[in-house]
């Protein structure tokens, strides 16, 4: 829980005969990730070096053309049936039945891709003559004139003139047949052998022609009756050829669909074959399996065959490794704030897993910021109704909604403390304090309990270099041991100089400053020094005072925003006690309290509170989580642990 699982890396010589059977087992339970070895090998000549490659591409062309063919006939998207797919489907036998169905399927779609693609073309020729179906002259005869050239079109009316103008040292003439506020359709005529200059004209003057489809003839309104005729008419066709592809999806869907799920899931097997390394009669099998199912895994492999070798090499803890995969192993209710950790990154292989600290602090500090027992309870409502399933607009937050409902509890809690309901502050007693009464208590004690929650994140990173045995940076890193040191120094330093009335010792807190800020200046030289590098400065003693001076106000600076950034904890807790009051107040303006209009503006505000401060807070409270608590001792980089899965319904 506290680490990701032990993993033990595993080395499978496999006959060739039993690949299929035991790649199938490696597949089951998600147990094991596997590793390309396909490099390895020394027959890389053999005949059948090339069969899975080839079967693969076989397998991925078929499960294109069977999406298409099932796009086609509105197929909808199906889950597999229960059974296993213990055995490769034959390429040619799923290539014939694709190669039958395609057929008969295709020649039905290209008509009806065929239509509908005529249907669009005469709409858009409808938009362009509808307008003129008031016109009473026969374009077509117009346009096909044998001796003169003519553009019938629309044009601003602000460049009529100009056209007329640009026209003047050619024979033409222009005809305005119809007149709007902003547009006009005009017919511009001139000699054939004028034709070049007349659509050049047309085009300075935004002139947009309108064409006329040759199979239309007669008037506007008559062009327009005959087009409507046609749509209505591959409209026709259309439904017609939709008929023939009905029967064809309520006869072969059901084989389709298992044909489909069959394809793919050979087709993972190949790919996940394409990554061993291959020998002459064997195949090389090298992944990571978590440790606690070596015993398992090998039961089932030998009871395939006898024939197959197995070698384990675990891993251990002590040392800093990306080759790991990390799988998290937490117990199901701390699994969503798993998930929050993930986002972030993956701890390495030695690390503590922050999963179970984040369970703790996440929800506890959005309750400090957002106490109320009122929408407490509302937030927890909604992440009930989300985990249940029951609110259908919070399916799109899937795992966030058992970290709402915690939010909302914690939120609930902190309701009671601060005597805080719906935003009335005096209905029930404060079990604690009331924040917006009590503005510098609250904010003292965040940054108290800030403090804490760094130190943590210092003592925390300090058990991880322990574990990893890097002992320089264990002393001397700013994170480790001289960083806490001084942390903690510089506060006693602090708190001894604001507060002389306690009479705290100030020499000895700066005398520990002190000592933390030689630890912390001189970490470089200090670490090259233990583990034995030389030189221990570079590029003279100059340029490595510049860089202590600027590291070590970097390490200040830091240490004074880590610590106020819990300020935001407090100042959050009072925004939102006030907030609340500001609606009551506005509300009050609308009406008298027992008015319709004063709960109105109150609905609009719970409104307003529990959903845009809400997600307000839920920000900062990862921002902190993220960036002041993960910063003092989570690493992360580690490479997620992705279980072989060779079962369609896991990889559509």
């Amino acid at each position: 829980m506290f680490y990701p699982q032990e993993m033990t890396e595993i080395e499978i010589i496999a006959p060739a005969k039993d690949l299929i059977a035991i790649t199938k087992v490696l597949s089951g339970q998600g147990i094991f990730s596997q590793t390309d070895v396909n490099y390895l090998g020394s027959d890389k000549n053999h005949p059948q070096a090339n069969l899975w490659q080839e079967k693969a591409a076989a397998y991925s062309i078929l499960e294109r053309r069977l999406h298409s063919i099932l796009l086609s006939l509105s197929v909808q998207k199906s889950s597999p049936k229960q059974r296993d797919y213990d055995t490769l489907i034959d390429v040619e036998v799923a290539k014939r039945i694709v190669d039958e169905v395609e057929k008969q399927v295709k020649d039905l779609v290209d008509q009806i891709n065929h239509e509908t693609k005529k249907i669009d073309h005469l709409k858009t020729v409808l938009m362009q003559i509808e307008p003129l179906s008031g016109i009473d002259a026969d374009f077509s005869q117009l346009q096909n004139a044998r001796y003169i050239a003519s553009i019938i079109g629309i044009i601003p009316n602000e460049n009529v003139e100009r056209l007329s103008t640009s026209l003047a040292r050619i024979p033409h003439e222009l005809f305005t047949l119809s007149q709007k506020q902003q547009k006009s359709v005009v017919w511009l005529a001139a000699s054939r052998e004028n034709l070049d200059m007349l659509e050049r004209a047309a085009r300075s003057a935004y002139l947009d022609p309108i064409s006329l489809p040759q199979d239309y003839q007669g008037t506007p309104a008559q062009i327009v009756e005959s087009i409507k005729k046609s749509i209505q008419d591959s409209e026709a066709a259309i439904e017609k050829l939709k008929l023939p592809l009905t029967e064809i999806r309520k006869a072969k869907e059901s084989e389709l669909t298992d044909l489909l799920w069959d394809i793919k899931c050979s087709h993972l097997t190949t790919n996940a074959i394409l990554k061993y390394g291959r020998l002459k009669y064997t195949y090389i099998i090298v992944g990571w399996i978590f440790s606690s199912q070596i015993n398992n895994l090998k039961d089932k492999l030998k009871a395939i065959t006898q024939d197959v070798l197995i070698e384990t090499r675990t891993v251990k803890r002590d040392k800093d490794t990306n080759e790991v995969p990390i799988a998290l192993n937490n117990p199901r209710m701390l699994r969503p704030f798993q998930m929050l950790v993930s986002n972030y990154a993956e701890p390495k292989y030695g690390e503590l897993d922050p999963t179970p600290l984040v369970a703790i602090l996440f929800p506890l500090l959005f309750g400090a910021m957002f106490g109320d027992v009122g929408h407490g309870l509302i937030i927890t409502l909604f992440g009930f109704l989300g985990m249940t399933k029951k609110a259908k607009f919070m399916k799109g937050l899937g795992g966030l909604n058992p970290i709402i409902f915690a939010c909302g509890i914690m939120s609930t809690i902190f309701g009671f403390l601060y005597g805080s309901i719906l935003g009335f502050e005096h209905v029930i007693p404060a079990l604690w304090l009331h924040p917006g009464e009590d503005i510098m208590t609250i904010l003292i004690i965040t940054i108290v309990a800030g403090v804490g929650v760094l130190s943590i994140g210092y003592l925390l990173n300090i058990f991880n270099l322990i574990k990893m045995k890097d002992w320089p940076n264990l002393i001397f890193s700013k994170n480790g041991i001289a960083g806490l040191w001084l942390y903690w120094a510089l506060l006693g330093t602090g708190v001894a100089l604001a507060l002389p009335a306690y009479g705290l010792p100030k020499i000895p807190f700066i005398v520990a400053a002190g000592i933390g800020v030689v630890a912390i200046g001189g970490a470089e030289v200090f670490i090259r020094l233990m583990e034995g590098h030389r030189p221990l400065i570079h590029g003279g003693i100059g340029m490595f005072a510049v860089q202590v001076f600027f590291e070590l106000l970097e390490v200040f600076i830091s240490y004074l925003s880590n610590s106020l950034s819990f300020v935001r904890v407090g100042a959050f807790a009072v925004a939102h006690s006030n907030l609340s009051g500001v609606f009551f107040i506005l509300g009050g303006m609308v009406s008298p309290t027992q008015g319709v209009g004063y709960w109105i503006v109150f609905l609009i505000g719970l409104v307003f509170i529990v959903g845009f401060e809400g997600l307000i807070v839920g920000i900062q409270t990862m921002r902190l989580t993220y960036y002041e608590i993960f910063g003092k001792f989570f690493n992360g980089g580690g490479k997620r642990f992705e279980p072989l899965s060779l079962h369609p319904a896991e990889n559509d």
